[in-house]
């Protein structure tokens, strides 16, 4: 006989569900995704400024995805539990058009 092969723990945190349930790999992600959809935008065409202009936007990358990153943990956490996969994209879909409307209205209240 074969011995048994050990079983791997799982990916996730070991923490019990709360509102900060699995925030690590959330926050990655998010952060992944505003930074890359940040820095892959069109400059101005000042090319004195390029690398200027692209540490701000990876800057504004970084803080968007740190707001969708808390956002969507949180409605996650609290609002699908079962974690259903058409739910998680629905909150995805929300979360990222919530902070990009915030975000957006920030921008042009600053002018």
């Amino acid at each position: 006989m074969s011995p048994a092969a050990p079983s791997s723990p799982p990916h996730w945190s070991h923490e019990p569900p709360g509102p900060w349930y699995r925030w690590r790999g959330y926050t990655v992600r998010w952060l992944l995704f505003g930074l890359v959809v940040s820095v892959f935008q069109p400059v101005a065409d000042n090319a004195a400024s390029v690398y200027v202009d692209k540490a701000y936007q990876a800057l504004t990358g970084l803080l968007f995805g740190t707001a969708c990153a808390v956002v969507f943990t949180q409605a996650e956490n609290r609002l699908n539990t079962p974690r259903l996969r058409w739910k998680t994209w629905t909150i995805v879909l929300c979360t990222w058009l919530v902070v990009k409307v915030v975000f957006v209205s920030v921008v042009s209240a600053m002018g």
